[in-house]
């Protein structure tokens, strides 16, 4: 008897660790969704601002843009994006104590309906909210905004359309893309990016979903999974006893 007792008592120890883990990791919906902040109307005309600050955040929402507002081949390399056809986003990431996964997708949505938006985004650090509104209707996709001193380019996700609005590539109804982000202020531009050959005008409605998430640690893990071990071998030995 003494044996099965020593093994319920060890099991249960693994149990209570596995479920301590589980509950250090469990989802935390704290973000905010703010459309046309009011404090953010004075230089990128933000649409949204989206405040997380929990490991496992979530933000969901939908709005329209226009079909070329990302990269409109006609406008020249540098300027191709269209700032007021387009939907910004600012996100505070300030509330994280460390870095975070960032995960954006952004999909079709309806309305307007039948949503046929080839979907595309750029990420910069950053808030540009002293610059006057309209000083330039363009905007660099790929890099840093001639205007926007306060925004600096990270990344971007094209679609069919490519960088400059030009291929002819098959479409994505969602695209998405993941970044690792130390904790601060960042800018988020969608916009519609269809093949050139698909000659798509008008306004097209677009979901958006951000999804932060823990930056791994190898060593935290490793230890983590070493002690499971050994509990689990605890457990063997004194059965056997």
């Amino acid at each position: 008897m003494k044996p099965c007792a020593m093994q319920t008592r060890s099991l249960s120890m693994i149990a209570a660790t596995v479920g301590l883990w589980l509950a250090a990791t469990a989802p935390v919906h704290a973000s905010t969704v703010t459309p046309n902040p009011g404090d953010l109307q004075t230089g990128v005309p933000y649409s949204w601002k989206v405040v997380m600050g929990g490991e496992f955040d979530l933000a969901h929402y939908h709005g329209d843009v226009g079909a070329k507002s990302w990269a409109e081949p006609d406008n020249p390399v540098g300027a191709k994006g269209w700032t007021h056809t387009s939907d910004w986003t600012a996100l505070d990431l300030t509330g994280l104590s460390s870095p975070t996964i960032l995960t954006l997708e952004l999909t079709r949505a309806d309305p307007p309906s039948p949503s046929q938006l080839f979907p595309a985004f750029t990420l910069f650090s950053g808030w540009q909210a002293d610059a006057p509104v309209g000083v330039d209707h363009t905007w660099n996709n790929t890099g840093n905004p001639s205007w926007t001193p306060s925004l600096a380019y990270i990344d971007h996700q094209a679609n069919a359309g490519g960088p400059n609005g030009t291929d002819s590539g098959t479409g994505q109804d969602a695209v998405s893309r993941s970044w690792v982000l130390a904790p601060g202020l960042y800018t988020l531009n969608y916009g519609g990016n269809p093949s050139f050959a698909l000659g798509q005008t008008g306004t097209q409605g677009f979901a958006a979903t951000l999804a932060t998430s823990p930056v791994p640690v190898p060593a935290a893990a490793y230890l983590f999974g070493s002690g499971l071990i050994g509990l689990a071998g605890l457990a063997r030995r004194k059965f056997s006893a």
